[in-house]
């Protein structure tokens, strides 16, 4: 009896286990990068068109802002980290867009050439290279800012998108939940990487 009520127990706990594995990576393409350290580059030249807190061509402020994000992934228990460095095949820059969208994020997958800007529709196979567009259309900030996605302007909180776009690096989709994958802009969901994510990685890069 005491045999069979561990065993029943052992069984209701892998399936626990499994069901929290499957809900918690249900927002991930199923692509990865092959290794667990990623090189990010800062493109200086482009960043300084971003406006942030009313002025331009503040690079160094532009840069602690994505560092505050990045920096945010590094602190997970995961294993996967992503490393400032000055030359590398995977920038973060801005470009004028209008009000195409506010920040978007490029993955190459199993080769240079192959890459997309569509996460849903992405063939498998692991990720090669990865880059952020800021739109230096819009109006940034270094403060928490709850603008509506509606108004197309901004200003929108720099580190909270660049901490839903380095999401994105990871193959992320968007996502409903309770997550900095959250499918909209809204600073209560990108002020922090919530546990939903944080686990997620785990699972993906141990």
């Amino acid at each position: 009896m005491k045999a069979m009520m561990i065993a029943s127990i052992s069984i209701i706990l892998l399936i626990t286990q499994t069901v929290m594995q499957v809900y918690a990576t249900h927002y991930y393409t199923g692509n990865r990068w092959s290794s667990y350290s990623i090189d990010v580059c800062y493109d200086s030249y482009s960043l300084k068109n971003i406006v942030l807190d009313d002025k331009g061509d503040q690079y160094s402020k532009v840069a602690q802002q994505l560092d505050i994000a990045r920096n945010d992934w590094n602190r997970l228990q995961s294993i996967f980290t992503l490393n400032k460095k000055d030359t590398c095949d995977n920038w973060a820059y801005a470009t004028y867009r209008g009000d195409e969208f506010i920040a978007q994020t490029m993955l190459c997958i199993n080769w240079i050439g192959s890459c997309y800007y569509d996460s849903q529709n992405m063939p498998s196979g692991n990720i090669v290279k990865a880059s952020i567009t800021f739109n230096a259309d819009d109006k940034w900030s270094t403060s928490r800012q709850c603008a509506s996605p509606y108004n197309k302007v901004g200003p929108w909180a720099l580190n909270y998108v660049a901490r839903h776009e380095f999401g994105h690096w990871v193959a992320f989709r968007h996502t409903s939940e309770n997550s900095v994958m959250y499918h909209s802009y809204n600073c209560n969901y990108r002020d922090s990487i919530k546990p939903h994510d944080s686990y997620s990685l785990t699972i993906i890069y141990g």
